[in-house]
């Protein structure tokens, strides 16, 4: 007659093998046990969502029901818009019990469903957070390649999850994280992890000193850990309890930046193809590091170079178009520049009392802050011409302007000048190294000394101030060092400005052409005023 077995003779059919005996009486079962297991690895833990809903269902006797996500996801189409959580008993009711109430949950149902209803939406925002520290740490862990961010962080995260996935799978393994090196070198900060709770990331730094593990594949590259519970399993300092580990450092260049860390959950004997898989895995990540380096390196380029076409597109745009300024009167300027964006300016306008403006200027200074110092000078100009003033006192009132607008140099080279249009007398002052001259059909003679002091140099300006009058025919021009510089001289200019038709539509094509074969190497302005007959 047999015997059932009583519940302290159970044995645990998924961790035994069981063998039948053909030489012994088909009574008798002998029972092979396996190795024993390796003790309870954190590995696998629960995360802390889990654990809070097991602690609800112990306390409240109800369980959310399991058709329902506890760890809830957005939903795209609307967001604020879910189902109702749904509890149901966490275990059968006893309808054979003594006592009603015996069987009933502590908590009724319509508290414990608020109180699920509650806890699902902290666990949504815990969620959201923990999506931004992975985020986060993610961006940390490629400022250590370079001193940027990451151009697209979900992209590159995902990318190393990948590689960390596959390294995991390809060595039968449990999980793996990345930890990183701060900037002192003193501590490894938990960047990345995978088939870890995500707790681990928000977890104290780990000292790199007595790191045994982390030092010795920071020297030899990777490290075998075959057996984590033996007597020298202690002295690895692995950062997770495990069987087995292996341990690859992320190497900048030549310079260790941190390691990585594939873990098992069981002991297994690891050879040469484990540390090449870990070696991949690990310039993998350095290579995903280096290229979101990159792309944002990439992306803040493309970012100044479309605002310096922004810039350069402005400043055109805000240049006079208009060639006649007045009945018999023309009017001509060009700006070239070595740079996609200029540091000069040229204007010119009828001012109310009925006299006519031209005026040329160019910062000292040949970079961005040049250009916008240019800037300064161009809307001070606009903004005196609106009452009377001499020229001197024009340049004068530009130069507060700059003065008093900046505490850095906004030093401008300018020449204004003002005429009569009816019988072509003018002034003229210039502050700065532009130069000009009045040439005819008879030649050419200097209009002003070059030499002064530019704008803003002091509180009170230093400029040259001087009369003339342009007759029919003659031109008038205005030019910057920029000329002078890349090798043109007074001689070509002026016996350019004597050759050219006077009645020609563009006065200024004739030395274009002559000053075509000269490099530009520097930011040349020119500003041609002409009376024609």
């Amino acid at each position: 007659m047999h015997h059932s077995p009583t519940d302290a003779d159970q044995v645990r059919l998924d961790c035994q093998e069981f063998a039948v005996d053909k030489t012994a009486s088909h009574h008798q079962l002998r029972i092979h046990r396996g190795d024993d297991p390796a003790p309870e690895s954190s590995i696998n833990a629960s995360t802390n969502s889990q654990r809070f809903w097991q602690a609800f269902s112990a306390a409240t006797g109800w369980r959310v029901d399991s058709s329902h996500p506890t760890n809830p996801q957005p939903n795209p189409a609307d967001p604020e818009k879910r189902q109702p959580l749904k509890v149901l008993p966490a275990v059968a009711m006893n309808v054979m019990a003594d006592h009603p109430l015996d069987a009933m949950p502590p908590v009724e149902k319509a508290s414990a469903a608020e109180l699920a209803e509650i806890a699902h939406d902290m666990a949504g925002e815990i969620e959201t957070l923990q999506s931004h520290v992975r985020k986060r740490e993610l961006e940390l862990a490629a400022m250590a390649v370079a001193p940027y961010s990451t151009s697209d962080v979900d992209e590159t995260c995902q990318s190393i999850e990948d590689t960390l996935r596959d390294a995991t799978l390809a060595l039968r393994f449990d999980a793996a994280a990345i930890y990183v090196l701060d900037d002192d070198t003193q501590f490894l900060n938990t960047r990345v992890v995978f088939g870890l709770p995500d707790d681990r990331l928000t977890a104290e730094p780990r000292p790199l000193r007595g790191s045994r593990g982390d030092l010795e594949a920071m020297v030899q590259e990777v490290v075998l850990i075959e057996d984590l519970h033996n007597d020298s399993g202690a002295t690895w300092c692995a950062p997770e309890q495990a069987g087995s580990a292996i341990c690859a450092a992320i190497y900048k260049g030549d310079l260790p930046i941190g390691t990585l860390w594939l873990y098992s959950n069981s002991r297994r004997p690891l050879d040469r193809s484990h540390a090449a898989i870990a070696r991949m895995a690990a310039k993998q990540v350095a290579l995903n590091l280096t290229a979101a380096v990159q792309s944002r390196a990439q992306l803040s380029s493309k970012q100044a170079t479309e605002a310096v076409a922004d810039i350069a597109a402005w400043q055109y745009s805000s240049l006079p178009a208009n060639n006649d300024v007045a009945d018999g009167w023309y009017v001509d300027a060009m700006i070239e520049s070595p740079d996609r964006w200029s540091t000069g300016w040229h204007a010119w306008d009828v001012l109310p009392d009925g006299t006519v403006m031209v005026a040329i200027a160019e910062a000292v200074d040949t970079h961005a802050n040049g250009a916008m110092a240019a800037a300064t000078a161009r809307a001070a100009l606009t903004a005196h011409s609106g009452y009377r003033h001499s020229p001197r006192q024009m340049l004068q009132r530009i130069s507060d302007t700059l003065w008093q607008s900046n505490t850095a140099d906004q030093l401008v080279s300018l020449m204004y000048i003002r005429l009569d249009p009816e019988s072509g007398e003018g002034e003229v002052a210039v502050s700065g190294q532009i130069e000009g001259m009045i040439a005819g059909s008879y030649g050419y003679r200097p209009l002003v000394a070059s030499g002064c002091r530019p704008l803003a140099s002091a509180i009170d300006i230093d400029c040259f101030e001087s009369t003339f009058k342009l007759s029919v025919g003659e031109k008038l021009l205005a030019y910057t060092a920029g000329l002078r510089k890349d090798g043109i001289g007074q001689d070509l200019v002026g016996c350019c400005l004597r050759h050219s038709d006077g009645d020609a539509k563009d006065p200024l094509a004739m030395l274009r052409r002559e000053i075509a074969d000269f490099p530009v190497r520097n930011e040349r302005g020119v500003l041609l005023l002409a009376r024609r007959s």
